[in-house]
């Protein structure tokens, strides 16, 4: 059986912690598993620091 992991906001942003937790986790160790809610509070510190990266419809 393996774990399942929570990814909070802190740990998915910035790049370099989150590409780190993201290659472990493919490895089958443990299941990440991330909500909405963590997703856009990520996103939204990600586009203070770089508002470029700002999609527009």
């Amino acid at each position: 059986m393996r774990f399942v992991v929570v990814y909070d906001a802190c740990v998915l942003y910035p790049a370099p912690l989150r590409d780190l937790l993201m290659r472990l986790a493919t490895t089958g160790l443990f299941a990440a598993r991330w909500t909405e809610q963590i997703h856009d509070a990520w996103t939204r510190n990600l586009l203070k620091k770089r508002p470029e990266l700002e999609f527009v419809s």
